[in-house]
Formats: structure tokens, sequence, C-alpha cells
């Protein structure tokens, strides 16, 4: 091996196996050179002028990683594959196709989906894990005009409980951008939290919102603090204007002899308060939903009957 080809070998080591031609050449190799290696099947072609070292691992960073040689620095990753790579755990990493956003214009390949964003500015792009991607507020924005409504309410979520973005940055985000493609989902979903003093900390959480937004109920206040018997408690949901509250009940909080212990002291504590506290679990949102919101009226109307 000669000194050109081991400073290819060094510059792919530290590019997730892959290197382009420009950087062979770069580095003193002739085309011919790059030829003959691929033929010996010691370096493989990923992409039209973008290889790959034999034996380095097929990963999704060394897909995004040949994407990039490919297309060039100005390209930037958008969509799913922003999502993935902000860690919204909807969208996996080694799942879909990888999305480029960019002015550039190459035909697509396999496993690539090339996106034209003409409106794209340089304040909505910004660096996650060394690729260049959409911020987290622009890559909202593109998931509201493409994926189902639930999940991207479930993601917008992920992104705030996660601490990505805020209620706030995202309603500034709004106001820059008027007329883009799922604006209007987006700013319906933002305006919907704006009112809720908390984001939905589990799926679970979140199911419960939904089904309450689905029927008409009246939207509760997230993550109120009450003081019970000199302890502070956080409750899932409160009804404002009524003693009553859903505790959204996983398993996994409540599978211990300890847990179970501190559940019933805390559903004593807030029931001794004047609360009403109703159990949602996942099972009872899956099989039975109509039973609950019946006995959440009824709760909700009592309450009322005896405030007036």
């Amino acid at each position: 091996m000669n000194e050109p080809e081991r400073a290819v070998m060094r510059l792919a080591a530290c590019q997730h196996g892959v290197f382009s031609l420009t950087q062979a050449k770069a580095r003193g190799m002739a085309p011919g050179q790059v030829k003959r290696r691929v033929s010996a099947g010691r370096w493989s072609r990923e992409l039209p002028g973008v290889y790959a070292v034999e034996g380095a691992p097929s990963s999704w960073r060394r897909r995004l990683k040949a994407a990039v040689l490919w297309f060039g620095p100005r390209c930037a990753f958008s969509h799913r594959t922003a999502a993935a790579l902000w860690g919204l755990p909807r969208f996996q990493r080694e799942e879909g196709q990888v999305v480029i956003a960019s002015s550039i214009h190459r035909p697509g390949a396999s496993g690539l989906r090339v996106v034209r964003m003409r409106r794209l500015l340089p304040r909505d792009l910004t660096f996650v894990e060394g690729f260049r991607v959409t911020t987290i507020e622009r890559t909202l924005l593109d998931l509201c005009a493409e994926e189902g409504a639930a999940d991207v309410e479930a993601t917008i979520d992920d992104a705030l409980r996660l601490k990505l973005t805020t209620l706030e940055k995202l309603q500034r985000f709004l106001e820059r951008h008027g007329g883009a493609r799922g604006m209007p989902v987006l700013r319906a979903l933002v305006e919907r939290r704006a009112g809720l003093g908390g984001v939905p900390e589990s799926a679970l959480e979140a199911r419960v919102l939904a089904l309450l937004d689905d029927n008409g109920l009246p939207r509760p206040v997230l993550q109120q603090q009450v003081k019970a018997h000199g302890r502070r408690y956080r409750l899932d949901f409160r009804f404002e204007g009524a003693p009553v509250v859903i505790e959204a009940d996983g398993y996994a909080w409540h599978s211990t002899v300890r847990a179970f212990e501190a559940d019933r002291r805390r559903i004593n504590a807030l029931t001794a308060r004047g609360l009403r506290v109703l159990r949602w679990t996942w099972a009872a949102l899956e099989e039975r939903p109509e039973e609950l919101l019946d006995e959440l009226r009824w709760v909700l109307a009592q309450t009322t009957r005896r405030a007036a």
C-alpha cells in the first residue's frame, strides 16, 4: 500500500468508511488506481464518485455520509431523516428513505429521495452529529406536510418533552413561515398545546389528551401541582373549575410493592383533599374508551352541579 492509498484509508476511517473520488485525487490517486482497487474488491462503489473501503461496517451514518459526498457540502437532510438525527423516537434510523433537501440538481438513487426546497433559509439549517439538517422547528413543519396527524402530534410532544424546542420557539417560527406547506397543521397543534400548562410526558398521556379533544371534552391542565398532607403531587390532568383528575396509569410505574404503596398513599391524599381521581390505563383506552368518557362526563356533571 503506497502513501496516497494510506492517506485515503485514514480519511475513510474518519468518514464512516467512505470517501469520494475527488478526495482520493486530492491525496495523489489517479482515477485508474481507484478503478483497479474497486475491480480487485478492496473498495466498492457506493454512489457515483463515492466509494467505501472493503470491510467497513454498513450503517445508516455511512449511507448519510456517502450521500453528502455525492451531493456536496451544500446539501442537508430533512423530513424523516432529520427527525431520526434529532433523536425523535418515532423515526428509526435504519428504516425509511434517506431524504435530501438540496438546490443541487442530481438524479435520485436507490434509497435516496431528493426534495427541492427553494424557500429553505440558512437560519432553518443547523448541524446534528456532524450532519447538516433542518432545525427541529423546520423538521416538525416538514413532517406536518407529509405524515399522519397522529404521528405528527405525538412527535411534537416528543420534541417538547426532550426539550429540543419550546412552544415559544415554535410560535416565533410560525410567525416567520406564514405560507409554507404544513403550516396550518403545525399552527393548530401548537395552539392546542399553548393552553395546557405542560406537555404529555408519555404516549399514554398523549392518547388520553387526543381522546378528550376528539370527543369535545374540556381541555384539562397538564402536570398541575397540588399540596396534600405536606407533600407536593403532580397531577397528570386536572380540569379547571372542577375537582376532577385523570391519572394515566402505565404498568411500569406501579409494578413494584413500593410503587404500589406510594401510589395508594398518593390517591388517598388527593381524595382527602376533595379531588375525584379517575384512573385510565392503556388497556382501558384501547378496549372501552366510551365507558371512560361516560364516567368522566358523569363526574364532571356531578361536581359542576354541586358547585352551582
